[in-house]
């Protein structure tokens, strides 16, 4: 006969079956009752514990963080019967938990879906440790887009305009960072690549920070993105420290700055080309996405056609138009998101050309050195 001990630890195991498996019934259950009320739209499906869910990738105070909210009721009357949408938010730095999160209990039921910004694919495409989810398995259902701007002291910008210097050229440039392969990796790798010494300063997340690091003189180059703190890219840059302007830009252009190829063709007379610049197209565009929703490809095209068009519905609403005319971003919805994944998607080489460049230069970055040449 077992002992007590052994008795105990199998009475043990087995009310954690029980109550595992419970737990488990009730999900799939849940998940049912909203995937019904995708597929049928049938507005009392969609009970308060079975309400299609947005899991959420960032704080309150990011974009994600203020837009999941805001999607939760304008998407309700589309999916939900008018009762707002489940929100499940996740304040993981960049994303990745949510995506993590989002790969491990989405059934392609229809029943979930991921706002997660740009930087998570960032952190996939660079491989980070961190990451469990494969990007390329999404289906796009509403983006949030913003421009992305570089901005330097004006050594920097002499720089670029005489690169024959051999004092400019082999100057370092302190880069303010939240980390290397967050969003500003579309500066840090752009900087090399126009043949710059970029060293990445982590730990300056925000715009204002990064302004009072340029003031301060701890940084020479900061990117900024508008949105996140309710301010336009015109009001960000008022804000900017004397003489600092920009270098390059991506994302939603705007006429007044150079583009990152113009930059390039000014200081090599040529237009980039290789398998970095090819990478580092996907990383910019990836930068330029302050927020975008998503369901799992396992989604049926019913389902699929029903979340872009909420969206497509949700989009034209005040609510949204204003929230976003207010921070300087452009939504899209339905079919005009469908160049996500190839905008995000590099070649192989590219992509193995960048992962080889991120491990040359971590041990750099983590000793405070300038970055190798491309």
């Amino acid at each position: 006969m077992p002992g007590a001990e052994t008795m105990r630890g199998l009475t043990r195991r087995g009310l954690v079956r029980a109550f595992g498996g419970a737990a488990m019934l009730g999900v799939a259950s849940g998940r049912a009752h909203a995937a019904v009320a995708l597929d049928i739209g049938d507005d009392n499906a969609a009970s308060d514990s079975a309400r299609p869910t947005i899991i959420v990738g960032g704080a309150p105070g990011t974009v994600p963080g203020q837009l999941g909210p805001l999607l939760a009721r304008t998407l309700a009357s589309s999916l939900s019967g008018g009762m707002p949408l489940s929100t499940n938010p996740d304040i993981g730095r960049d994303g990745v938990t949510a995506a993590n999160a989002f790969d491990i209990g989405s059934f392609g039921d229809g029943s979930t879906s991921l706002l997660v910004p740009g930087a998570a694919v960032i952190a996939a495409m660079c491989a980070d440790q961190r990451v469990h989810f494969d990007y390329t398995r999404w289906v796009p259902i509403l983006m949030a887009s913003a421009p992305v701007v570089t901005l330097a002291r004006p050594f920097l910008h002499a720089s670029l305009r005489a690169r024959v210097s051999d004092f400019f050229r082999d100057r370092s440039v302190r880069l303010a960072v939240s980390q290397p392969t967050g969003a500003e990796l579309t500066s840090l790798l752009g900087l090399s690549i126009l043949g710059l010494r970029p060293t990445p300063v982590p730990n300056i997340p925000t715009y204002r920070e990064a302004f009072a690091a340029l003031s301060a003189g701890t940084v020479d180059a900061v990117q900024i993105t508008p949105g996140a703190e309710g301010t336009t890219l015109d009001q960000i840059l008022a804000e900017a420290p004397e003489g600092v302007t920009p270098i390059f830009q991506t994302g939603l252009i705007d006429g007044a700055y150079p583009t990152f190829e113009q930059a390039y063709q000014q200081t090599h007379h040529r237009l980039p080309d290789g398998a970095l610049f090819t990478a580092w197209k996907a990383i910019a565009a990836a930068a330029a996405i302050d927020a975008a929703l998503v369901v799992p490809m396992l989604t049926s095209p019913q389902n699929v056609a029903r979340w872009r068009h909420a969206a497509e519905l949700a989009i034209a609403t005040p609510n949204l138009t204003d929230w976003a005319k207010n921070r300087g971003l452009a939504l899209s919805a339905g079919s005009s998101t469908t160049r996500f994944l190839s905008d995000l998607t590099p070649d192989l080489t590219a992509l193995l050309a960048l992962r080889r460049w991120v491990n040359a230069n971590t041990p750099r970055w983590r000793a405070h050195q300038e970055t190798r040449p491309t």
